[in-house]
Parts: C-alpha cells; sequence; structure tokens
C-alpha cells in the first residue's frame, strides 16, 4: 500500500518537444545569425586581412597596367573602339564596347543619317578584324551568316544591312529622334545576336592566335589578368570559408561550451533547451562537437551569399566552390525539413542522428521539478 501511495504522488509530466514552427523558427535563428556574424567577419576582418597579407594592392595595380596594356591592343589596331580623342583616356571597357557597337551600326547605316559623334570613327570592327588585320574575308562573312539568325544582313560579295532596318535604325542617329518601340527592340537584337557575340568570338579568335601591336602581345597581357582574377576569388572564396568557420565556432561551438545549458544563440534568444532524447537531461560537453559539425552543414547554403561585400550578387556564380558546397547545404536543409514534417516528436534530421529533442525553458523546469531538483 505504501509503494501505491508513493507512485500515485510522483509527479507525471508529459513531455511536449517543440511545436514544428517553432523549430523552424529555432533554425532560422541560428541560421541568420551565422550569416550576419559571417558576413561582418568577412567584410571587416577576414577579407581586409587577406587583402593585406597576400599583397592585394600590389597585384590590382600591377593587374590594371597589363589590362590597360591588352586593351591599348585592341584600341590601336581598331578592334575596339572610344568616344575619347585618344584610346588613353579610356577607361570604361563597358561604355566603348557600346560605342563600337553604335558606330558598327553607323557605319551599316550607309550614310542614311549623319552624326558627328560617330562620322569620324564609324566602322565595322567585326570586318575590320577578320578582313584588314586577318585578310580573311570568307571568315567574316561566314560569321555573319552563322550569327544572323534574324535577317538583318544581305550577305553576296559585300555585307550590307537590308533597307527595312537602315530605314528603322537611322532614327537612333538623327539628333531630336527616337527608335519605334520595334526598332529598339530590333536594335538590341542586333547588338546582343549578332555584334556582342561576334565581338567575343574576335577575342576568342585573338587568344588562340594572338595580335600584337607596338611590340604588346594581348593574349600575354590577357594572361597576367586572368591570372590576378583567379588569385581575387581563390582569396574571397578562402576568406569567406574562415568567415563562415568563424560564424559557426562562436554560434555552436563557444557559446554552447559556456553556456550552462549547452545553449547556441539562437536557443538563448527563444529560451530553448537541447536534451538527450531518451534520458531527457542536458547532453554533456563532450557532444558538443558533435552537434557543431551538423550546424557546420545546416547552415552552409548562406556560404554563397558571404562575400556580397566584395562582389555583386550575379558576380558570386562565377566563384567556382562556393555556389555548389551551399547548393548542397541548401539540399540538405529541404531533407531535414521533409523529415521534420514527418517526424513525431518535431526533431530535424540532425536531431534525430544526434539522438536529441528540442523542448522550451519551461519544459526542462517541469521535468526538473518532477525529477525533485528543487526548481
Amino acid at each position: 500500500m505504501e509503494d501505491e501511495e508513493k507512485e500515485s504522488q510522483t509527479p507525471v509530466v508529459e513531455i511536449s518537444p517543440l511545436g514544428k514552427w517553432k523549430r523552424v523558427l529555432l533554425f532560422l535563428a541560428d541560421f541568420f545569425l551565422v550569416f550576419i556574424i559571417a558576413i561582418t567577419l568577412f567584410n571587416l576582418g577576414a577579407y581586409p586581412i587577406g587583402k593585406g597579407i597576400t599583397g592585394y594592392s600590389g597585384r590590382a595595380s600591377e593587374s590594371s597596367l597589363h589590362q590597360k596594356n591588352r586593351d591599348s591592343v585592341l584600341y590601336n589596331s581598331h578592334v575596339l573602339l572610344s568616344s575619347l580623342p585618344t584610346f588613353r583616356e579610356a577607361t570604361d571597357f563597358t561604355s566603348n564596347l557600346e560605342y563600337t557597337f553604335q558606330s558598327f551600326v553607323y557605319y551599316h547605316l550607309q550614310g542614311a543619317a549623319h552624326n558627328d559623334k560617330y562620322e569620324s570613327q564609324k566602322a565595322d570592327v567585326l570586318y575590320n578584324y577578320h578582313v584588314t588585320l586577318r585578310g580573311d574575308a570568307a571568315s567574316y562573312k561566314s560569321l555573319i551568316r552563322d550569327l544572323d539568325q534574324d535577317g538583318f544582313f544581305e550577305v553576296g560579295e559585300t555585307v550590307t544591312l537590308k533597307p527595312t532596318y537602315i530605314e528603322e535604325l537611322k532614327h537612333a542617329f538623327i539628333t531630336g529622334d527616337e527608335l519605334s518601340k520595334q526598332g529598339v527592340k530590333d536594335y538590341e537584337t542586333l547588338q546582343n545576336k549578332v555584334f556582342l557575340k561576334g565581338f567575343n568570338r574576335v577575342l576568342d579568335d585573338i587568344m588562340g592566335k594572338d595580335l600584337v601591336y607596338g611590340g604588346v602581345s594581348y593574349r600575354q597581357e590577357q594572361e597576367y589578368v586572368s591570372a590576378f582574377i583567379q588569385y581575387e576569388k581563390v582569396l574571397i572564396i578562402v576568406c569567406a570559408s574562415i568567415a563562415y568557420l568563424l560564424a559557426c565556432l562562436i554560434i555552436a561551438f563557444i557559446i554552447p561550451l559556456i553556456s550552462k545549458e549547452r545553449k547556441t544563440l539562437g536557443m538563448i534568444f527563444l529560451r530553448d533547451v537541447r536534451l538527450d532524447g531518451e534520458k531527457l537531461i542536458l547532453p554533456k560537453k563532450k557532444h558538443i562537437p558533435l552537434f557543431f559539425l551538423y550546424q557546420l552543414i545546416i547552415n552552409m547554403a548562406c556560404l554563397f551569399f558571404i562575400p556580397l561585400g566584395a562582389y555583386d550578387f550575379v558576380s558570386l556564380f562565377s566563384l567556382p566552390a562556393l555556389f555548389p558546397i551551399s547548393a548542397i547545404g541548401a539540399l540538405y536543409l529541404v531533407l531535414s525539413l521533409i523529415f521534420l514534417l514527418f517526424e513525431p516528436f518535431n526533431r530535424t534530421l540532425a536531431d534525430r542522428l544526434t539522438g536529441t529533442v528540442m523542448v522550451t525553458e519551461d519544459m526542462l523546469d517541469a521535468i526538473y521539478r518532477a525529477k525533485g531538483y528543487g526548481i
């Protein structure tokens, strides 16, 4: 009878793990804390220090000089034009490429419009490269036939813009006039599908055969520039990885090691606790490295975005390693979310693999009281 009375007086606690949405919220808290700390460490610490250690400024200045030498070959060979009086004043490759295209169109208008800005340098640089410099008229015509899928040109003994397009595009060069809606569309199509693709093929051909002017080799100068670009990418990848690792160490290793309840920073803010799933006790400190390893994998999806302070979003895709690694992290997150949706104790894949469950601080206090810890 006494044993039965003792059993009846023993408190019964119904253990409730975090709800699915609260578990997702806890993940997001740690995820964004890692990202914010990592991007801060990257921009204020890892990247500036990395540039200083590896002599970035000197390399950048040297690369800029090689880039100017490289472009001087294009300007002097009339493969690239500049609206400025001399190519030495030309610093914006993109603007000059736009001007080169405009001169290309103006040249093919055959005098249908007059504009002093283009009159002195009107030229078809694709023709100039293939015919004037390389002496290969057949390759020029073949290039136009291959790229001109919309039928802008007539290719015979010469390459000429069709009268319909001459009439349509001349309005872009008449002061006070403008292109029609269809004219704008055709102008952009001619630029993107014919000229720019043709110009890129010219650059590829130059890299293969080289082009030398005044003793300066385009290919050699471009190799120096390419080496700097590769160095910069490696530097950014290494610095971003270091910043990410440090952020994870702070959030998921150092703070849990200091915390009496083994909490990450997100768990501290949201007042949640990780418990051993079977014994309902706090995990031992020796398990913290394992939790850190899973946090390192779980948060990998943010790695791709850490260099945003150094690169714009589109340029991030040119970094060879970060996107695949982040994609693996994102795939893991999707799988973990699917697992969470069907897991009876609302655990993520990492929770299940580590044999733990997430509860609130109030639930932990109730467990302590039930065990007679006097809380």
